[in-house]
């Protein structure tokens, strides 16, 4: 139990306390609606894996909390609309009014030189979560824990951490471990977005039944597509081709095969339109 005392310094630690992780989950949420007042649309314009990717978003609400979700996004010049039915948000601003009752309070901590409230969900029925940057959409991904690093100044996610699991090749469950790093987070017109968003992927080579060699075979095989390519046609296909080799290259070199990569943001422009 607290006592109390007329000196704030000592009354403080009991503020602290009162804290809960509903009370924090709601101030992060007036944070993000407060951001989003006036922000209707972003285009992001990134680098991920050596190859230059622009994002479209547009701004919907979620039981009146609003959120970007992205409306179409462009590779190599190709743009193509992502279905609305399986859009999902992104992880500058991921919250929504469910989360309030789920997340649970772990404890506190100074990430970078960010003071940061740490919580944790770990009962996701229902709820929607953001896309994972790099990883195969396609796949039935269940999570199972969730740990995000929310900064105690700005309330924005400093660091996630997410436990899930997927369908094996063979139809055994596979156990993934995935991080995100956001960094250099700037306001943009309003939109405060990581310039530099940093992901470790752990049992992704376990959950595609992937062996070294078969990796390095794979490598080996795209470096050669690439070099028979005709210089007249190679900058259509070059930046997709080098994406993959990358990510091969990243699966090959790393120890169980963990995958990393960094995404860095261009250019960001708000309100311009599609």
């Amino acid at each position: 139990m607290c006592i109390r005392d007329s000196v704030l310094s000592a009354a403080l630690p009991c503020l602290l306390q009162g804290q809960s992780a509903s009370d924090i989950m709601r101030q992060a949420l007036d944070a993000q609606i407060d951001r989003l007042a006036g922000v209707e649309n972003v285009r992001i314009v990134q680098d991920m894996m050596g190859m230059e990717t622009s994002v479209y978003m547009e701004k919907k609400e979620i039981d009146g909390v609003p959120i970007m979700f992205p409306v179409s996004i462009t590779v190599a010049g190709m743009t193509q609309s992502v279905p609305q039915d399986m859009a999902q948000s992104d992880w500058a601003n991921p919250f929504q009014e469910d989360w309030i009752e789920r997340a649970k309070m772990e404890g506190e901590e100074t990430l970078d030189g960010h003071r940061t409230y740490v919580l944790v969900i770990d009962d996701f029925t229902g709820l929607e979560l953001p896309g994972l940057p790099g990883a195969n959409q396609d796949g039935e991904f269940q999570p199972k824990s969730m740990r995000f690093w929310l900064d105690r100044d700005d309330f924005v996610a400093r660091k996630v951490e997410m436990d899930m699991e997927v369908q094996g090749q063979d139809g055994s469950p596979q156990d993934i471990h995935m991080e995100l790093v956001m960094e250099d987070y700037r306001d943009v017109d309003g939109y405060l977005h990581p310039f530099v968003t940093r992901t470790l992927t752990r049992g992704m080579m376990e959950a595609a039944d992937l062996d070294p060699a078969e990796v390095e075979a794979q490598l080996a095989q795209l470096k050669a597509q690439l070099e028979q390519i005709p210089e007249a046609q190679r900058a259509m296909v070059e930046g997709m081709l080098n994406a993959q080799i990358e990510r091969l290259e990243s699966m090959a070199g790393s120890q169980g095969g963990d995958m990393e990569m960094t995404i860095t943001v261009r250019e960001i422009q708000v309100n311009a339109g599609g």
